[in-house]
């Protein structure tokens, strides 16, 4: 439930894998489209992209939220999109940007290594084997939280 007075908060996390090779300015114009399209929806979050896999978070109006995630369901880019979370939530846990972007070459090496040992997790969660991934999810993206708001 959202605090008296404000719009309720929903927040969506998935993880999809590239189909072909995306270049990076095609990874810069998706960008570009991203914030001005979330900017004028109200939704904001955080893309990591990193080896051909997406992992993202999606806050905003449930409406606009479940919007965007039909967009994304279609568009021809992603394959083996797995949707992660999707769930009401209070707050933003990426208020600052309406897509916050981390390049991979700025990623820890600690980052590199749980985004890589966190995708077999999450793809074996879509076939119901889920106990640990919400943990191990909120643990790696945390780290982002810190770099997202600096």
């Amino acid at each position: 439930m959202a605090p008296s007075g404000s719009l309720p908060l929903h927040r969506l996390i998935y993880t999809s894998s590239t189909i072909g090779v995306l270049r990076a300015d095609e990874l810069d114009r998706i960008l570009l489209r991203a914030k001005a399209f979330n900017a004028a929806a109200g939704i904001t979050g955080l893309l990591l992209f990193h080896e051909g896999s997406f992992l993202q978070v999606i806050e905003g109006s449930p409406a606009g939220v479940l919007s965007l995630m039909e967009r994304i369901r279609r568009d021809r880019r992603h394959g083996n999109l797995i949707q992660l979370e999707s769930r009401p939530c209070l707050t933003r846990a990426f208020p600052g940007s309406p897509v916050a972007y981390v390049a991979p070459r700025n990623f820890t090496a600690t980052q590199r290594n749980e985004f890589s040992e966190f995708l077999p997790v999450a793809r074996r969660s879509a076939s119901g084997d889920a106990h640990a991934l919400p943990g191990q999810l909120w643990s790696f993206l945390s780290s982002f939280q810190r770099i997202e708001a600096a």
